[in-house]
């Protein structure tokens, strides 16, 4: 029963975007002469003007086992996780925030983060494009 809902509120959503998002089709393109659409026998075409620049863009690089709060973010999913009575699992995410999910799982006192790395940001050049 959930399946068939669910598909038929896809195939809705699907069929709303393709009515609700369709433009208009144009049969013949419109040339501007003299600074109006005109149709002539000297049919000079106006085409847009692509120009293309350097841009630079910021990379934040975060390290998700080191930032600031990693060791209470770990030691409070460490404590919930043993209330729980869920099995142990290593967390792939290492450094502080599995020694704090370590602690909190075995109840160990809260000791804080020894290790902070900060977030490295790493400019790069990108090409954008625009129409003219």
């Amino acid at each position: 029963m959930k399946k068939i809902i669910s598909a038929s509120l896809v195939v809705l959503a699907a069929t709303t975007g393709f009515l609700l998002n369709n433009q208009p089709v144009q049969a013949h393109r419109r040339y501007n002469y003299g600074g109006y659409p005109y149709y002539h026998r000297y049919r000079y075409r106006i085409e847009p003007i692509r120009y293309c620049f350097p841009t630079t863009q910021w990379l934040v690089d975060e390290d998700p086992a080191y930032h600031p709060q990693a060791y209470s973010d770990g030691y409070r999913q460490g404590q919930t996780s043993a209330k729980k009575g869920q099995k142990y699992k290593p967390r792939t995410a290492g450094g502080e925030f599995a020694r704090g999910f370590d602690d909190g799982y075995y109840g160990k006192q809260f000791a804080g983060q020894k290790n902070i790395v900060p977030n490295v940001i790493k400019p790069y050049t990108t090409t954008e494009c625009s129409l003219y």
